[in-house]
């Protein structure tokens, strides 16, 4: 929200944490491995860094915030609903506190946020970014029951890691920047940033 740079400097050092914890927490890490890894991530950092550019060439911080909210909005819906009725569980092999009903919760809660957000002919997205996060998460929880360990890491104290934070980012994020070069849409949130 402070600029082009300091945004671009969080997600350097989220994708440079990742980095270091995915070589940290994988048992059997190889050479070829973690800079495959790194790859991805760097890939993904400029999926991230780019998002809030607009065609115009302008900075835009709403287009991002629009898409940590949604993700916020998701994880919030299916912990509020999956907790107390989830009971049906998602994979419960990979991650046994997902449920079917916690991510239908999540997806109906980032389904309004969605309207909200850009309008109701958009909540659609609701359901795209549920079914992303969620995935992102399971990928993330099964590099990590693969490797024993409970957390990708310890930086922020009963958060675990970066990994940990940022896991429902990992396929929504891209997914949200080809919407967003596909789809004629503006987020509600630019008075935020007059």
């Amino acid at each position: 929200m402070l600029g082009p740079w300091t945004h671009a400097a969080l997600w350097v050092v989220v994708a440079s944490l990742a980095v270091r914890e995915f070589q940290q927490g994988t048992k059997r890490v190889s050479a070829i491995t973690v800079w495959g890894f790194a790859a991805f991530v760097t890939l993904w950092l400029s999926v991230m860094v780019g998002i809030p550019w607009q065609e115009s060439g302008s900075y835009e911080p709403s287009v991002l915030l629009g898409l940590i909210f949604m993700i916020w909005m998701n994880d919030s819906g299916a912990y509020f609903v999956g907790k107390p009725w989830g009971r049906n569980k998602l994979m419960p092999s990979v991650s046994p506190g997902k449920s079917w009903e916690g991510l239908i919760g999540g997806g109906a809660a980032a389904a309004m946020l969605a309207g909200l957000l850009w309008g109701w002919s958009f909540v659609w997205m609701g359901p795209v970014v549920a079914v992303l996060a969620t995935s992102g998460d399971l990928i993330e929880s099964a590099w990590k029951r693969r490797n024993g360990i409970k957390d990708s890491g310890s930086i922020m104290p009963g958060h675990g890691g970066v990994m940990d934070r940022f896991d429902g980012f990992i396929l929504t994020a891209p997914v949200y920047a080809i919407l967003l070069s596909l789809l004629p849409f503006e987020s509600n949130l630019k008075f935020l940033f007059p």
